[in-house]
């Protein structure tokens, strides 16, 4: 279930969370930054889900063809991983545990 101004770093870091707008942790920076490398998103990697997050990742969604949500869900990081490995964004497949420990360290 989606809430509100969730940290996202205190829930568990074997599973893909699900974000909205105003959550805040590591795996909103990932998201960012995935989306920015992928040219959906041109703001900073701040791990807040703001409203520019909200619209690159809705850009993403449509360009994918799925339901347009602005949310991220386990099917959606599952293919913006994808699509990020497809296009040589990242090197291979990761799971959460990589997502929910991301930092700006990893961002080369």
């Amino acid at each position: 279930m989606f809430g509100h101004r969730k940290n996202v770093n205190a829930q568990p870091d074997y599973e893909f969370h699900d974000l909205e707008f105003q959550d805040y942790g590591h795996a909103v920076g990932f998201m960012q930054y995935m989306l920015r490398r992928l040219g959906y998103y041109r703001g900073p990697v701040t791990e807040h889900f703001n409203q520019l997050t909200e619209e690159g990742l809705k850009l993403f969604q449509m360009n994918q063809r799925v339901p347009i949500t602005g949310r991220m869900d386990e099917r959606m990081w599952r293919l913006l991983i994808v699509v990020a490995v497809n296009h040589h964004v990242l090197g291979q497949e990761v799971g959460p545990q990589y997502v929910n420990h991301f930092t700006s360290a990893h961002m080369g």
